[in-house]
């Protein structure tokens, strides 16, 4: 009886320290950032990877609006991500009213691709912006360190950035309706991801989705949106594309 009673303990604590294991698991699985989910997301569905895009933006307040500020910002953004000075380089200033734009062109020395943008408005009615695009045909595990680099330089010039990412992978040939459905409830399904509304066509799925663990969200028609997943059939290349972006997909597909 004795040693029945202590068995049970064990076994009782036993099965807490697993319970306690699996929930901390869970939490770190899917706290790891919005990018980690939508990287995970994207591997649950099989596909070729073509290549992911990050893009930042923000607008400049009257207050830090200065062009000085703006070609700081830019230059700032290029020594970060280690664009390099060779044939593929270009930086081009237009004066033009009502808005001064200098935009930077380059390849990083892992050979991501980089466009800088910096607008500055000589109107008071119209806003000041610098934008940021990272286009990446190597891996999709580094999505998270470009939008953190990113991030701390704008926040570093007291700027709020908005993140849009989106991950691009292929499969060779057609797949049919209910092979492209298949794909995309496992990637919800993976993200914990909630369907909001959806698009159906012979040769396109498109869906919107709200995902908990994804704190990158927007409101449309009253409902929070972080997830987009958009599959395609290209007829010419004979491959189905795949589109998944947070918290929305802002490239054509």
């Amino acid at each position: 009886m004795y040693v029945t009673v202590k068995l049970s303990k064990y076994f009782i604590l036993f099965m807490f320290f697993i319970m306690l294991f699996t929930i901390l698991y869970i939490g770190i699985y899917y706290r790891g950032g919005d990018n980690s989910i939508l990287q995970n997301a994207f591997l649950s569905s099989g596909a070729k990877f073509v290549n992911s895009e990050v893009y930042v933006w923000s607008d400049i307040d009257e207050q830090n609006k200065s062009k000085e500020k703006l070609l700081n910002l830019a230059d700032q953004l290029e020594i970060d991500l280690g664009i390099v000075k060779d044939y593929t380089y270009t930086r081009q200033s237009v004066t033009k009213h009502p808005m001064d734009k200098t935009e930077i062109k380059g390849v990083c020395a892992d050979g991501k691709s980089v466009n800088i943008t910096a607008q500055q408005s000589r109107d008071s009615w119209q806003k000041s912006n610098v934008s940021i695009n990272v286009i990446n045909r190597m891996a999709t595990h580094d999505i998270n360190d470009t939008v953190n680099i990113i991030k701390e330089r704008f926040k570093s010039f007291k700027l709020k950035p908005k993140v849009n990412t989106c991950i691009i992978g292929c499969f060779d040939g057609k797949l049919d309706y209910e092979e492209m459905n298949s794909i995309s409830e496992n990637i919800l399904k993976d993200a914990k991801a909630k369907k909001i509304d959806s698009i159906y066509d012979n040769n396109l799925i498109s869906i919107s989705a709200y995902s908990p663990y994804i704190d990158n969200n927007i409101e449309v028609n009253g409902k929070k949106i972080n997830m987009n997943i958009a599959l395609r059939y290209n007829g010419y290349e004979d491959k189905t594309y795949i589109w998944l972006g947070t918290p929305v997909i802002t490239i054509e597909y």
